[in-house]
């Protein structure tokens, strides 16, 4: 009976991972890649006359590990007409002490570029990072507001080119996916289904082509709005008490009738967002049910199509091997768990400059995974209902 039933089932899936193959395909094809040219980038080149001034806006807590090398990389960029600011949000380790050393160390024709702000204490109902946005909006001067993460480093072309392209497609947001650094193992299983996810679900080419709101996305390690458009939906106070503020944000730019752009930061900024397995399953247990706006549906929807497409037909393979499995079976089955692996090592070798061996390895191990994802979203689901809430650098968020 089961193996009569694993037929149909294996076809059926067979057939929606040949979609989202082909989605992913389309999007590998049409995801534009910053910088534009070399034509576009001359033009926003080191002359501050008739360039906009752009506010480089950076929330840090307890960044000590990596805010020098963000602020040095922000400093350093090939754009006159700019300002850093820093906000300190209650470090209790040396973060602020090193954004000072940084700022008495630059030569004088720079100590202008860079500001250390410090942060008000939180408010009720609010979100740490967005508490700290909204501030460094506040203290911002630029025509452009471009928010970044502390774990970021950024190429010294990052921000001509993001503003040339802002101003090539006269969109109102932009927002980028970096290069992920990786080195645990749990890294190299769970960091990349953020690209995974993200090109096989959302046709990137509707984002900039379409006015539905739906069709957006958001990445807080790289957000660039036009000013009058960041406050005609209230920055980041429209999303005060929202874990996911950058998606929401991105929705908001689009529900307002301004245009906004999803590209390719590959080669301009880089990003190592956790250290071992133990942050990745912290990091994403805050995120992932909110991923779902919070709704055990959406959730319990979602767990049950990711086993389904990617740990089924290498499940089913194994079942092959003590029950009878038609060879029709046998054949949806192997060719389900191969393609969701070909989608993978697309992934791969669009989005990773070395280590390809070892990624290679971790792209057949595809379904474990999925697995691991499955498992923190469950978690994320247990912290929003226990009953001290979610906790992240040392707050909490009921």
């Amino acid at each position: 009976m089961i193996t009569t039933l694993l037929v149909p089932i294996m076809g059926f899936i067979f057939g929606v991972l040949i979609s989202l193959f082909l989605i992913l395909v389309i999007n590998l094809l049409t995801f534009q890649r910053l910088p534009l040219s070399e034509r576009h980038s001359r033009r926003i080149g080191d002359e501050e006359q008739g360039q906009p001034l752009v506010s480089l806006l950076v929330p840090a807590r307890n960044e000590a590990a990596c805010i020098a090398a963000c602020v040095r990389s922000l400093v350093a960029q090939k754009y006159a007409h700019m300002e850093v600011i820093v906000l300190d949000d209650g470090s209790t380790d040396a973060t602020a002490s090193i954004v000072r050393q940084i700022i008495a160390e630059l030569p004088a024709a720079r100590k202008g570029r860079l500001r250390l702000v410090e942060g008000k204490p939180l408010p009720t109902g609010w979100v740490g990072k967005n508490f700290a946005c909204m501030q460094l909006a506040q203290q911002a001067r630029g025509d452009y507001l471009l928010f970044t993460d502390a774990d970021t480093v950024h190429a010294p072309e990052m921000l001509p080119s993001v503003i040339s392209a802002m101003q090539h497609y006269r969109v109102d947001l932009l927002t980028a996916q970096p290069e992920y650094l990786l080195g645990s193992p749990g890294e190299h299983l769970i960091i990349p289904l953020l690209n995974f996810t993200i090109l096989t679900l959302l046709p990137i080419m509707l984002v900039s082509a379409r006015p539905e709101a739906s069709l957006s996305t958001g990445n807080g390690q790289l957000l660039c709005f036009k000013r009058g458009a960041y406050e005609a939906i209230n920055g980041h106070a429209a999303v005060k008490n929202r874990i996911l503020e950058d998606v929401l944000l991105a929705r908001a730019v689009k529900a307002a009738g301004y245009r906004m752009i999803f590209v390719d930061a590959f080669e301009l900024v880089q990003c190592r967002m956790y250290h071992s397995f133990a942050e990745v399953w912290n990091g994403f247990s805050k995120n992932l049910f909110a991923f779902y706006n919070y709704s055990p549906v959406f959730a319990s929807l979602a767990l049950l199509l990711n086993l389904g497409l990617f740990v089924l037909p290498p499940l089913a393979l194994l079942l092959a091997i003590v029950l009878p499995l038609s060879p029709m079976g046998l054949l949806f089955a192997a060719g389900g768990y191969l393609i969701a692996i070909l989608m993978r090592v697309l992934l791969m070798v669009r989005f990773t400059r070395s280590q390809r061996s070892l990624m290679l390895l971790f792209c057949l191990l595809h379904p474990v995974s999925i697995v691991l994802e499955c498992l923190i979203l469950l978690n994320s689901m247990r912290w929003r209902y226990r009953r001290r809430g979610t906790t992240w650098k040392g707050r909490q968020y009921v």
